[in-house]
């Protein structure tokens, strides 16, 4: 069954009604949302964040004897052989 012309243009019709239907939704939207001037919000005076106290930092956690090994690296630490060959692109 082909669509005829006059049908063709009645969806054409309720395309444009729907268009020119959410345009104005949409500027409703707008204009009521973002750009009317309404009471705007008051700032709290006082905030809910709790005093801030100093920073304390211990230390003597730093002076454990297995961290003293990592402070100098050369003593009982071996350094990895080196993998693979000098040039790798050479033939076998």
């Amino acid at each position: 069954m082909a669509i005829t012309l006059v049908q063709r243009k009645k969806i054409q019709q309720g395309l444009i009604l729907l268009l020119v239907a959410v345009l104005l939704i949409t500027t409703f939207v707008l204009w009521f949302g973002f750009f009317k001037k309404g009471g705007e919000a008051q700032p709290a005076l006082e905030t809910a964040a709790p005093a801030l106290k100093p920073v304390e930092i211990d230390f003597n956690v730093l002076k454990i004897p297995l961290l003293q090994i990592l402070d100098n690296p050369s003593e009982g630490v071996l350094e990895p052989e080196s993998p693979g060959r000098k040039n790798p692109f050479l033939p076998f």
